[in-house]
């Protein structure tokens, strides 16, 4: 923001909220610090070092960039969060901006001012005032309070249903308030929320991390909806439709210069979220092709390929050493063994203990192939990518964690791929099998529970850019079928066919779904009623209206008429 230009150039003119705070020089740094908040601070004044000297740290999060630590001081707690220069493009923001803690600090005290809630400002500190370096931000602690994304993923599950409802109410009118207040965060996410549950009942949020909000008139409609589609962009992928549609109602309850987009605001704000999820997808395509924070590459003699971190280094070792020789190792259960692929399932020591991971190894079908894996990715490396680019959409199928190529005369030839297993898993055709010992209608109560889930997980497979070419019964495995049928839930497997980018074109689904319909015609527990149920789920008809299934419906089944032709005159059975 150019505001932010201004409190750097011109800090004679510039008066910002601070400009009241007491100036005070403490641990080899120059501090502002609130003179309400002095006693708390002690006599020592902000010192840090000392601080972690004494023992009265914790660090809370650590990174290249910042380290929060808290700090149990005799007045109370405090929470420093130490900001970092790490790398240019940090310094030359800093160049023409204050400090990251000082920008923090003034925007906490306007948030507050605008009776938005945050963080309580304490003070900030910098070695040098207006010389980019580090800086130091202290804020009161609050002890009841924890992360929005950790009070959603471990705190509310155990909480009453009603405490859910709540939150998703609250959180609404809390982020109502805050566009009221001309206030939009540019890095919304749960991470950047504090929430905290009152006696009675009710979630109390507030904002952390605020360095970057931007403060102004009251938002506009265009204005709310960007910044709705950037908080919205985690909550799509986790969060249920009707908490989301709490939200909304909660949000323009009782607004009316809200009025006009009472019933079209959701639906613009549903597709620009997964516009603006697609393209966040893409941008970290590549990532898992190299070395980063997630993923590092690895070489030894004719074998390389990439590693996810956190495999442990002894397991890549002795895979890169001779990456067929696994297949031979004692106690390996082999899955298959065909002209184009050997899967075998594996159990590796670890420091963590024995973990079942499974190993597929791609042969060379021709001596062309080394050549064209030069101009497009084998298979190999599509399965890797792919694997890793669901995983993002939030799509379920085994993590992969060690891809290797065997190399000769400098062209990539045999592919291995390391994936985790699905725990209690069966494919959809073994699975359905597995059912018939038990009594006509539960077989048939059980496959319709299955019907759901398979069709809900194809239809937000194509929503979220993804078109399985291979979608059939056996690339669908159930997991939990082993154990629990009735809860199983489907999983997808062998991803060589699947392509990631935009959601795929009618004609393509057409296909894809008539693919998996043909895989059915084998299944005779699965009734032409249930896939029909599966169309009307695939479509979503309950929400989108009964209009359209039917011409779906005749295309689906000239599509499947065809392939079982097809394969009839090839003579290829269906799978």
């Amino acid at each position: 923001m150019f505001s932010h230009f201004l409190r750097k150039a011109f800090p004679f003119v510039w008066r910002g909220p601070h400009a009241d705070a007491d100036v005070v020089r403490a641990g080899g740094l120059v501090w502002h610090v609130l003179p309400d908040a002095l006693p708390l601070l002690g006599d020592g004044g902000p010192d840090l070092p000392r601080w972690i000297a004494d023992g009265l740290t914790a660090t809370v999060k650590h990174g290249p960039h910042r380290t929060v630590y808290r700090v149990s001081l005799p007045g109370g707690t405090v929470y420093a969060k130490h900001c970092r220069v790490s790398g240019f493009r940090a310094w030359a923001r800093e160049v023409l901006r204050p400090a990251k803690a000082r920008l923090e600090f003034e925007n906490a005290l306007a948030l507050r001012q605008r009776g938005v809630a945050a963080v309580v400002p304490v003070g900030w500190g910098c070695r040098r005032p207006g010389v980019p370096g580090e800086s130091l931000l202290l804020t009161r602690g609050r002890d009841e309070a924890v992360p929005f994304q950790e009070f959603l993923e471990a705190v509310l599950p155990t909480l009453p249903p009603a405490v859910r409802r709540r939150t998703a109410v609250e959180l609404g009118r809390f982020m109502a308030a805050m566009h009221d207040a001309g206030v939009a965060h540019p890095d919304p996410h749960p991470g950047n929320l504090i929430v905290e549950v009152t006696e009675t009942g009710v979630p109390a949020f507030s904002l952390i991390d605020v360095h970057a909000v931007r403060v102004g008139p009251p938002l506009g409609w265009a204005a709310r909806r960007a910044n709705l589609v950037l908080y919205n962009r985690w909550f799509q992928l986790r969060a249920t439709r009707t908490d989301r549609c709490r939200f909304w109602r909660a949000y323009v309850y009782a607004r009316r210069d809200l009025a006009s987009v009472r019933t079209t605001g959701p639906g613009e704000v549903e597709r620009g979220t997964l516009a603006s999820n697609l393209a966040f997808w893409a941008g970290r395509a590549s990532r898992c092709l190299g070395t980063n924070r997630y993923f590092r590459t690895v070489k030894a003699g004719p074998v390389r390929g990439v590693a996810v971190r956190d495999l442990p280094a002894d397991v890549v070792n002795g895979l890169l050493a001779d990456p067929d020789a696994a297949f031979a190792r004692p106690g390996v259960r082999l899955l298959k063994d065909s002209r184009t692929s050997t899967v075998a399932e594996l159990t590796l020591t670890t420091a963590d203990g024995p973990r079942v991971l499974i190993w597929k190894r791609f042969r060379i079908r021709s001596g062309s192939e080394p050549w064209k894996n030069l101009f497009r990715r084998s298979p190999a490396l599509r399965s890797w990518a792919t694997g890793h680019t669901l995983r993002d959409r939030w799509l379920p199928t085994p993590r992969p964690v060690l891809l290797l190529h065997r190399t000769r005369r400098g062209l990539p030839a045999e592919g291995y791929l390391l994936t985790e297993k699905v725990p209690d898993a069966l494919g959809l055709p073994e699975a359905v099998a597995a059912l018939a010992p038990l009594p006509a209608l539960e077989r048939t109560r059980i496959v319709r529970l299955w019907v759901e889930p398979i069709a809900r997980l194809v239809r937000t497979l194509h929503e979220r850019g993804g078109s399985h070419r291979d979608l059939k019964a056996s690339n669908v495995m159930m997991r939990g079928a082993a154990t629990d049928p009735a809860s199983a839930e489907p999983v997808f497997i062998d991803l060589v066919g699947v392509r990631v980018g935009r959601p795929p074109a009618l004609k393509q689904r057409v296909k894809e779904l008539a693919r998996l319909n043909a895989s059915f015609l084998r299944i005779p527990a699965v009734s032409r009623a249930d896939r029909l149920r599966f169309l009307r789920v695939y479509l979503a008809a309950h929400l989108r209206g009964r209009k359209g299934w039917k011409d779906l419906w005749t295309a689906v089944a000239r599509a499947t008429a065809a392939k079982v032709v097809k394969n009839a005159r090839n003579g290829r059975p269906l799978a």
